[in-house]
């Protein structure tokens, strides 16, 4: 037996066994990759037609398995009642009389800087997925996206974008993913195609979701509870079950594709939905709850989120400080709070104030504004609109006006609307708003009553 060649071997074993020891123990310090973020807008969802908040149809089995898997925020707001104003929002942490992109003639201003923006600097791939010309680039919002991909919102646009999402979730790469998901279903016209079409009965069948027919019964202002409009909220249902099937589709992609793969991931909306609650239909035109209250969910893979269902009020002013907090980077400075402590560890939220504001309908440069405070909320409808006071808890349809019997709290919160009011910075970006523009605006009902 060659003694020394088996000397030799059990060397180069042992000094093999040390150097694997070695990049063993190099691989486990090194700190782990930074998760991808993924953020669902699905366009105009009222929380109150969503099947977890209590709705009575079957709307959104897909968004309640999602919320149930997760952190579900009940009483979530969007601070604008329409989407151009309500995503810079959600982008910014900011609200539009600071971030001052008020109008389809306005551009974000260059130094109010975005979530994408922090994202790509700290080395993340930054997408968005879009089905909806209100947030062309020409507006600034696609500041800090590598990759801006605007969609028509017909439904064969929908799978067009849902395949390019996936692609981007697939791209092998280094670098953590944010992606912006935002699909144009529930919005108007309520047309979804088959098998979601007539799912929920057809009480006035020439009611078909269309448009014409949204605009006919917004003029006509009729009661809520009359065939017509049951109807076309019977159609928005059916585009809400379609819109939630197709967000389910993409999650369960990326959920197969994960590849150990760690994620935060976010589904709301950009605002909420009305049928002649107070006298309009759609949205844009006010600051009721049934414009403003949106479903809020986090949920994570591959990460520790406890699953809990939480009950304060929170703002989608709070989405992007959350996640620049869940991921380890500087926060945003705006209006918006990070919900980090609540979501990783139960911690309770303190009472608020939150301001409202719209400035679209009926008259572009009329601000309908509104702010609450615990369960109370003051509305005023124009500048010399009368004040609107609410208590949510005991009147959670805003029925009855409390403003004459409480009128020291209506004053009270009356000075905090004018305080928000004489804040509202200048806009002085301009979009550049084509005719071309502005037709496909007007497929959307953005035109006119």
């Amino acid at each position: 037996m060659d003694t020394s060649r088996t000397t030799s071997s059990r060397r180069l074993f042992a000094a093999t066994g040390l150097l694997l020891a070695l990049l063993t123990a190099c691989d486990a310090a090194q700190p782990a990759p930074p998760p991808s973020i993924v953020l669902i807008v699905v366009d105009s969802l009222h929380a109150a037609h969503v099947s977890s908040h209590g709705y009575a149809r079957p709307t959104t089995p897909n968004f309640d398995r999602f919320a149930a898997g997760g952190v579900q925020f009940s009483r979530a707001y969007s601070q604008s009642s329409w989407t151009l104003p309500s995503t810079a929002s959600l982008f910014t942490g900011l609200t539009q009389e600071q971030h001052a992109l008020r109008t389809f003639d306005d551009r974000l201003p260059a130094d109010v800087p975005t979530i994408a923006e922090h994202l790509k600097r700290a080395g993340y791939r930054t997408r968005a997925v879009i089905q909806t010309p209100v947030l062309a680039s020409r507006h600034g919002l696609s500041r800090g996206f590598e990759r801006y991909q605007l969609f028509d919102h017909s439904h064969e646009s929908v799978e067009r974008a849902l395949e390019l999402a996936r692609e981007h979730w697939e791209e092998a790469a280094e670098r953590p993913l944010f992606l912006y998901v935002h699909l144009a279903p529930p919005h108007m016209p309520y047309q979804p195609p088959a098998p979601f079409a007539a799912r929920f009965g057809d009480e006035h069948p020439e009611v078909s979701g269309s448009i014409a027919d949204c605009r006919r019964i917004h003029r006509a202002k009729l009661a809520p509870d009359t065939p017509q409009v049951r109807s076309l909220v019977a159609r928005y249902d059916e585009h809400v079950a379609f819109a939630d099937a197709c967000v389910g589709r993409l999650l369960a992609n990326f959920e197969r594709d994960a590849r150990g793969r760690a994620a935060w991931m976010v589904w709301t909306s950009d605002h909420g939905e009305a049928f002649l609650q107070h006298g309009s239909q759609g949205h844009n035109a006010t600051v009721y709850e049934e414009m403003l209250h949106v479903p809020l969910a986090f949920a994570a893979l591959n990460l520790p989120l406890a699953p809990r269902r939480v009950n304060g009020v929170v703002s989608t002013l709070d989405v992007a400080p959350t996640l620049l907090a869940l991921c380890g980077l500087p926060p945003l400075n705006g209006a918006g709070l990070s919900l980090q402590p609540t979501l990783l560890h139960g911690a309770a939220l303190a009472e608020r104030t939150l301001f409202f504001s719209s400035r679209y309908k009926p008259d572009a440069g009329v601000l309908h504004c509104a702010v609450r405070r615990g369960d109370f909320k003051l509305a005023q409808l124009g500048p010399s609109g009368p004040l609107e006071l609410y208590d949510l808890r005991a009147d959670p349809q805003e029925r009855v006006n409390l403003a004459a019997e409480r009128g020291e709290l209506a004053l009270e919160l009356a000075e905090l609307l004018a305080r928000e009011r004489s804040a509202a910075r200048v806009s002085e970006a301009h979009a550049g708003l084509a005719a071309e523009d502005r037709e496909q605006l007007a497929e959307l009902g953005y035109a006119g009553d």
